[in-house]
């Protein structure tokens, strides 16, 4: 259990998170420290005895170092706004990812791909990039891809591209109002798999090498798309497969297949 002086700690670390990160891993005058966090003296001065009182810095020589203490405190704070950061990028799909059981952290390392409003299609340009270096692809999804990505996705599974994907009633309606022949074509042919499942929570691609999560708006619009080949993330994102494909329907059994 954490008491006052704990917290008044921690407030001070992330407050004074450039200044530890400026001593990690080196010694620094104070001038030199100054320079580096860009303070006035009088600042500086200030900063150094508040670090000091809290044992997270403390000088030898001349030169200003972390403590013990403050090489681990440093290290968690770094830690901290990395976190931050990568949630913050993440803030359209953690709503969704919050009826999964992953953690945000295995995603630090993960590329992030945001739609921007002069590059609205930037997330669908890299789940295709990476659908390109793929020979298989699984996963679930909530909406169909952008329509002019359609065809390429589509020459790549009856190239025989291994595919395997759960979508929901209302895509599966649209896929075989809008895509009969091709769709039932690349089923027959056994590189094409479709499920049906009443309730998905976001958009998951599992490729040969990286596993990809995307989050849509209101509109089924792509707004991120991230993707990684982190190890506990593949884990993670093939048990969650998994569990949705146990429960899924296969699109042999809808009713307007066939006809």
């Amino acid at each position: 259990m954490s008491d006052g002086r704990n917290s008044e700690l921690v407030v001070t670390a992330v407050k004074r998170a450039d200044t530890l990160h400026a001593l990690d891993g080196r010694s620094l005058t104070r001038s030199e420290l100054q320079d580096e966090i860009d303070v006035s003296r009088t600042t500086t001065h200030r900063i150094v005895r508040e670090l000091a009182d809290k044992s997270l810095i403390r000088r030898v020589d001349g030169v200003y170092e972390l403590t013990p203490l403050g090489r681990i405190v440093a290290k968690e704070v770094e830690h901290l706004q990395d976190t931050v950061s990568v949630a913050e990028q993440l803030s359209a799909l953690l709503p969704s990812l919050d009826r999964t059981d992953i953690d945000v952290e295995y995603l630090a390392e993960a590329t992030i791909t945001v739609q921007e409003s002069n590059d609205p299609y930037g997330p669908v340009r890299r789940f295709i990039t990476l659908l390109r270096e793929s020979e298989t692809l699984c996963g679930f999804d909530t909406t169909t891809i952008a329509p002019m990505y359609v065809d390429e996705i589509r020459d790549s599974i009856m190239a025989g591209m291994r595919t395997e994907i759960i979508y929901l009633p209302t895509v599966i309606d649209q896929l075989l109002n809008d895509h009969r022949e091709e769709t039932e074509n690349a089923i027959q042919s056994g590189e094409l798999d479709l499920y049906v499942y009443d309730d998905l929570p976001f958009g998951l691609a599992i490729f040969d090498d990286r596993v990809g999560i995307g989050g849509y708006d209101e509109n089924g619009i792509l707004r991120v798309f991230v993707d990684t080949d982190a190890p506990e993330v593949r884990s993670w994102a093939e048990s969650l497969y998994e569990e949705y494909l146990a429960e899924a329907t296969s699109i042999r059994e809808h009713d307007d297949w066939g006809k």
